[in-house]
């Protein structure tokens, strides 16, 4: 009898099945919470009756509208939640077509009659256009949140912070070219899905990554993502370990050591999310280089490819948990400190992210 998992979304790979069931269930959950808390905090500061007692606690500082960073950790936590939906559909679609294959072609099939469907659905039409959103998102807002966090650690005194204007136009500006590049690769590889063979497998096409055909077009722009992330990636690594660095050097931008140590905590945990999407990177653009330079070498035929592209995107798990670990932390320390001994910059703004 056959296994029509083979035939399904994650083909033969059931560790790319578990690990995307195990990303999809930790990540959705977590980030619909993160969202959920800051929206709410934002929305309780619209309300007359809060305003003074959110004043007083010093927490209007973090509103989605007024703190820059805030704002920009919101948009990173939506980028992530888009990344959370590719997950969690992706699975929920492998175990629903690996029941419509078994329904339609009985127990003992003809392996060469089982046409993929699956690639030339509209569900994967539309996880093409997540998984290519929620890479353009991740991307540009970590390497501005990083950005935002250098200028406001090591520059405290400047004057050329991101300020919320600053963040909303970055923001918007992404997320347009997001959305762009997100429905041309999508629209481009749904058409080359549907002129290849039906019969043909391919770990990239199950994906919704990309077409099996592989156009000229839709190889260039992934190339180029997979460039700009890593190097914007790398770049923001550097930048946590001058931050790390300046941190551990000078205790004079602070107002108390229990502010220092604060501080100190919120760019470990956020450089650890920088870390991650290097390691992520690095080894994705290593076997696409060979793969283009080393003949009749084909590294989507590795067992180890697919794992590497789906731990794309793990930091959509990664994430929520390092930031909610960061906000109890914050919150506890926040209590023994006075507030007036609150991580203060020079323009009075609060360095929580």
């Amino acid at each position: 009898m056959l296994n029509y998992s083979s035939y399904s979304v994650f083909l033969h790979y059931n560790i790319v099945r578990g690990l995307c069931w195990s990303l999809g269930l930790v990540s959705l959950p977590c980030n619909i919470i993160i969202i959920a808390e800051l929206l709410l905090l934002n929305y309780h500061k619209s309300k007359t009756i809060f305003t003074k007692y959110l004043i007083v606690n010093n927490r209007y500082r973090l509103l989605i509208s007024r703190n820059p960073s805030i704002f920009l950790l919101f948009n990173l936590s939506l980028g992530d939640l888009v990344s959370s939906l590719y997950l969690v559909i992706l699975a929920i679609s492998d175990s629903s077509y690996t029941n419509h294959y078994r329904n339609k072609y009985g127990p003992y099939p003809n392996y060469s009659s089982i046409e993929n469907e699956w690639i030339i659905s509209p569900t994967c039409t539309m996880e093409r256009i997540l998984s290519q959103l929620s890479l353009v998102i991740s991307i540009s807002m970590t390497f501005i949140v990083a950005v935002d966090r250098y200028i406001l650690v090591v520059f405290p005194h400047s004057r050329r912070k991101i300020t919320i204007k600053d963040a909303r136009v970055v923001a918007t500006i992404f997320w347009l070219l997001g959305f762009i590049v997100a429905f041309t690769i999508g629209l481009l590889s749904a058409h080359g899905a549907t002129v290849h063979h039906s019969t043909r497998f391919d770990i990239l096409g199950q994906f919704c990554n990309t077409d099996s055909s592989k156009g000229f077009m839709v190889l260039a722009v992934l190339y180029i993502e997979l460039f700009l992330g890593f190097s914007m990636h790398t770049t923001s690594m550097i930048l946590y370990i001058i931050i790390c660095m300046k941190l551990k050097q000078s205790r004079s931008l602070f107002k108390s050591n229990s502010s220092s140590r604060i501080e100190k905590r919120v760019s470990l945990i956020l450089a650890s999310v920088v870390f991650t999407n290097v390691f992520t990177y690095l080894p994705i653009m290593i076997f696409s280089i060979l793969g283009q330079f080393i003949p009749n070498y084909k590294p989507e035929e590795t067992d180890l490819f697919p794992t590497l592209v789906l731990l794309l995107y793990l930091n959509a798990a990664v994430n929520p948990v390092l930031f909610m670990v960061l906000s109890a932390n914050f919150e506890s320390k926040r209590r023994g400190v006075a507030p007036s001994s609150d991580i203060v910059t020079s323009r009075g703004r609060l360095n929580t992210t």
